[in-house]
């Protein structure tokens, strides 16, 4: 059986490291978004009529938490 505590660290490591991509992919998707929009226009497309629009920055319940030195 695995150590309570390693668990948790490893739970908070990967926490962290997901953060991270979050972080990445919102970084991203601006650029996405304009990329796609001008290929739209030059390929003389009309764009949806109604797209659905992600909220940025995405907001997630609850206070956020510092992570636990071990």
């Amino acid at each position: 059986m695995r150590n309570v505590y390693q668990l948790l660290r490893q739970k908070e490591l990967d926490l962290e490291r997901v953060r991270r991509e979050v972080e990445a992919l919102r970084a991203v998707v601006p650029l996405l978004a304009e990329r796609s929009d001008s290929v739209v226009n030059q390929s003389g497309l009309s764009p949806s009529p109604d797209p659905q629009k992600n909220k940025w920055p995405l907001k997630v319940d609850g206070a956020p938490q510092a992570p636990l030195v071990s």
